[in-house]
């Protein structure tokens, strides 16, 4: 896979929505199971490399699809 101008704005997509997950999920844990750490750690480590790697394979079905740049 290579890293043209479609595939890393899809990782940059995968990020800005990576954050938006954690503040949302920030906002909405229960508090009598867990705590604000490990909720912040969990979508950190776990869910924000997951959105940039989606991100990622999306820029780049896109950029097989419909030609290598977006811009």
């Amino acid at each position: 896979m290579k890293f043209n101008k479609t595939t890393l704005f899809g990782a940059l997509l995968g990020f800005i929505m990576g954050i938006a997950l954690t503040i949302i999920a920030l906002l909405q844990y229960d508090k009598d199971l867990t705590n604000a750490r490990d909720v912040l750690f969990s979508s950190l480590f776990i869910g924000l490399p997951f959105s940039v790697l989606i991100g990622l394979m999306i820029g780049w079905i896109w950029s097989k699809l419909f030609g290598k740049s977006l811009f």
